[in-house]
Protein backbone atom coordinates (compact mmCIF):
# COMPACT_ATOMS: atom_id res chain seq x y z
CA UNK A 1 0.00 0.00 0.00
CA UNK A 2 0.97 3.56 -0.53
CA UNK A 3 1.57 5.44 2.63
CA UNK A 4 1.80 8.75 0.61
CA UNK A 5 -1.78 8.14 0.35
CA UNK A 6 -4.06 9.46 3.36
CA UNK A 7 -7.57 7.66 2.53
CA UNK A 8 -8.09 7.56 6.30
CA UNK A 9 -6.64 10.72 7.57
CA UNK A 10 -6.52 11.46 11.40
CA UNK A 11 -4.62 13.84 13.86
CA UNK A 12 -1.87 11.84 14.54
CA UNK A 13 1.42 11.30 12.39
CA UNK A 14 1.22 7.62 10.38
CA UNK A 15 3.82 5.69 8.13
CA UNK A 16 4.53 8.56 5.70
CA UNK A 17 6.83 11.41 7.68
CA UNK A 18 5.60 13.71 5.02
CA UNK A 19 2.66 13.83 5.85
CA UNK A 20 1.09 16.21 8.31
CA UNK A 21 -1.46 14.96 11.16
CA UNK A 22 -4.88 16.43 10.75
CA UNK A 23 -5.52 19.34 12.00
CA UNK A 24 -8.66 20.01 14.03
CA UNK A 25 -9.91 22.83 11.97
CA UNK A 26 -9.41 20.02 8.93
CA UNK A 27 -11.46 17.49 10.72
CA UNK A 28 -14.20 19.89 10.81
CA UNK A 29 -14.14 20.90 7.24
CA UNK A 30 -13.82 17.50 6.18
CA UNK A 31 -16.73 16.16 8.77
CA UNK A 32 -19.32 18.45 7.27
CA UNK A 33 -18.62 17.75 3.42
CA UNK A 34 -20.89 14.96 2.27
CA UNK A 35 -18.40 14.62 -0.43
CA UNK A 36 -15.33 14.13 1.65
CA UNK A 37 -17.81 11.62 4.13
CA UNK A 38 -18.97 9.32 0.94
CA UNK A 39 -15.20 9.06 -0.17
CA UNK A 40 -14.40 7.64 3.07
CA UNK A 41 -17.43 5.80 3.16
CA UNK A 42 -16.22 4.26 -0.31
CA UNK A 43 -12.48 4.02 1.16
CA UNK A 44 -13.92 2.11 4.10
CA UNK A 45 -16.00 -0.31 2.27
CA UNK A 46 -12.59 -1.23 -0.11
CA UNK A 47 -11.23 -1.53 2.73
CA UNK A 48 -13.36 -4.26 4.35
CA UNK A 49 -13.55 -5.98 0.97
CA UNK A 50 -9.10 -6.34 1.28
CA UNK A 51 -10.04 -7.37 4.54
CA UNK A 52 -12.23 -10.05 3.62
CA UNK A 53 -15.91 -8.42 4.60
CA UNK A 54 -18.63 -6.27 3.37
CA UNK A 55 -20.72 -3.59 4.58
CA UNK A 56 -24.49 -4.94 4.45
CA UNK A 57 -26.27 -2.38 6.09
CA UNK A 58 -24.64 1.41 6.40
CA UNK A 59 -27.63 2.68 8.89
CA UNK A 60 -26.40 -0.22 11.60
CA UNK A 61 -22.96 -0.81 10.65
CA UNK A 62 -24.08 -4.54 10.21
CA UNK A 63 -20.15 -6.28 8.01
CA UNK A 64 -20.68 -9.70 7.01
CA UNK A 65 -18.24 -11.65 4.65
CA UNK A 66 -17.82 -11.01 1.19
CA UNK A 67 -16.76 -13.59 -1.55
CA UNK A 68 -13.49 -15.07 -1.10
CA UNK A 69 -13.59 -13.66 2.87
CA UNK A 70 -11.24 -17.34 3.54
CA UNK A 71 -7.79 -16.24 1.45
CA UNK A 72 -8.44 -12.39 2.87
CA UNK A 73 -9.01 -13.27 6.37
CA UNK A 74 -5.74 -15.83 5.96
CA UNK A 75 -4.01 -12.40 4.42
CA UNK A 76 -5.24 -10.47 7.45
CA UNK A 77 -4.06 -12.77 10.20
CA UNK A 78 -0.82 -13.49 8.09
CA UNK A 79 0.53 -9.98 7.54
CA UNK A 80 0.22 -7.93 11.05
CA UNK A 81 0.88 -4.41 9.71
CA UNK A 82 -2.82 -4.24 8.58
CA UNK A 83 -3.64 -3.85 12.40
CA UNK A 84 -1.97 -0.54 12.39
CA UNK A 85 -4.20 0.68 9.27
CA UNK A 86 -7.49 -0.93 11.14
CA UNK A 87 -7.00 1.34 13.94
CA UNK A 88 -6.33 4.45 11.33
CA UNK A 89 -8.95 3.57 9.62
CA UNK A 90 -11.38 3.40 13.58
CA UNK A 91 -9.65 6.51 14.72
CA UNK A 92 -10.70 8.62 11.28
CA UNK A 93 -14.18 6.81 11.25
CA UNK A 94 -14.70 8.15 14.89
CA UNK A 95 -13.07 11.54 13.80
CA UNK A 96 -15.55 11.98 10.92
CA UNK A 97 -18.69 11.00 12.86
CA UNK A 98 -19.20 7.73 11.38
CA UNK A 99 -18.33 5.81 15.04
CA UNK A 100 -21.16 3.70 14.15
CA UNK A 101 -19.26 1.81 11.79
CA UNK A 102 -16.25 1.49 14.23
CA UNK A 103 -18.70 -0.94 16.55
CA UNK A 104 -20.29 -2.95 13.73
CA UNK A 105 -16.50 -3.65 12.46
CA UNK A 106 -15.33 -4.47 16.24
CA UNK A 107 -18.25 -6.58 17.10
CA UNK A 108 -18.45 -8.66 13.27
CA UNK A 109 -14.65 -9.47 14.16
CA UNK A 110 -15.55 -10.52 17.92
CA UNK A 111 -18.39 -12.48 16.48
CA UNK A 112 -16.23 -14.37 14.12
CA UNK A 113 -13.43 -14.95 16.70
CA UNK A 114 -16.27 -16.04 19.22
CA UNK A 115 -18.48 -18.35 17.44
CA UNK A 116 -16.72 -19.35 14.19
CA UNK A 117 -13.39 -19.20 15.69
CA UNK A 118 -12.27 -17.09 12.59
CA UNK A 119 -9.42 -14.09 13.08
CA UNK A 120 -8.29 -15.61 15.91
CA UNK A 121 -4.84 -15.14 16.22
CA UNK A 122 -3.38 -13.91 19.93
CA UNK A 123 -1.39 -10.65 18.22
CA UNK A 124 -5.27 -9.72 16.34
CA UNK A 125 -7.39 -10.51 19.87
CA UNK A 126 -4.66 -8.36 21.44
CA UNK A 127 -4.97 -5.61 18.56
CA UNK A 128 -8.89 -5.37 19.31
CA UNK A 129 -8.94 -5.53 22.96
CA UNK A 130 -6.18 -3.16 23.64
CA UNK A 131 -6.79 -0.48 20.67
CA UNK A 132 -9.35 -0.95 18.38
CA UNK A 133 -12.10 -1.40 20.52
CA UNK A 134 -10.38 1.94 22.40
CA UNK A 135 -11.16 4.19 19.09
CA UNK A 136 -14.26 4.09 20.00
CA UNK A 137 -15.42 7.63 22.08
CA UNK A 138 -18.43 7.21 23.20
CA UNK A 139 -17.66 6.05 26.55
CA UNK A 140 -20.96 3.89 27.28
CA UNK A 141 -19.85 2.41 23.79
CA UNK A 142 -16.54 1.58 24.31
CA UNK A 143 -17.64 0.22 28.33
CA UNK A 144 -20.25 -1.91 26.38
CA UNK A 145 -18.20 -3.16 23.82
CA UNK A 146 -15.32 -4.08 26.14
CA UNK A 147 -17.67 -6.06 28.52
CA UNK A 148 -18.75 -8.08 25.41
CA UNK A 149 -15.45 -8.47 24.59
CA UNK A 150 -14.35 -9.37 27.78
CA UNK A 151 -16.94 -12.02 28.29
CA UNK A 152 -16.19 -13.48 25.14
CA UNK A 153 -12.28 -14.07 25.90
CA UNK A 154 -14.01 -15.99 28.81
CA UNK A 155 -15.97 -18.12 26.37
CA UNK A 156 -18.95 -16.80 26.41
CA UNK A 157 -19.99 -17.38 22.79
CA UNK A 158 -20.77 -13.96 21.02
CA UNK A 159 -23.08 -15.36 18.37
CA UNK A 160 -24.60 -13.61 14.99
CA UNK A 161 -28.12 -13.22 16.51
CA UNK A 162 -26.31 -11.29 19.37
CA UNK A 163 -24.34 -9.17 17.26
CA UNK A 164 -27.02 -8.33 14.80
CA UNK A 165 -29.36 -7.79 17.79
CA UNK A 166 -26.86 -5.53 19.55
CA UNK A 167 -26.77 -3.41 16.23
CA UNK A 168 -30.27 -2.78 16.05
CA UNK A 169 -30.74 -2.02 19.42
CA UNK A 170 -28.25 0.82 19.00
CA UNK A 171 -29.63 2.19 16.30
CA UNK A 172 -33.17 2.17 17.43
CA UNK A 173 -32.31 3.42 21.05
CA UNK A 174 -29.02 5.28 20.70
CA UNK A 175 -27.33 2.23 23.43
CA UNK A 176 -25.81 -0.82 23.41
CA UNK A 177 -27.70 -1.04 27.05
CA UNK A 178 -30.47 -3.73 26.70
CA UNK A 179 -33.04 -2.12 28.90
CA UNK A 180 -33.73 -2.97 32.31
CA UNK A 181 -36.50 -4.56 33.44
CA UNK A 182 -38.45 -2.06 36.01
CA UNK A 183 -40.29 -3.79 39.39
CA UNK A 184 -43.70 -2.17 40.43
CA UNK A 185 -45.93 -3.21 43.15
CA UNK A 186 -48.79 -4.94 42.11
Amino acid sequence: MNHGVRSFPIRENGMNFEAQALQPHEAAAMKGDSDVIERIKGSYGLMLDFYGMCLLNFETGLIGRSEGYRARYRNLLQAPHNNLRVTRILKCLSEMGLEHLNAGFLLHVLNEQSEHKQLNTSLLRDSMDRWWANCLRNEADREWIGLTIKKARNGEIFSREKYEASLRRRKESESFAEPQLECTDA
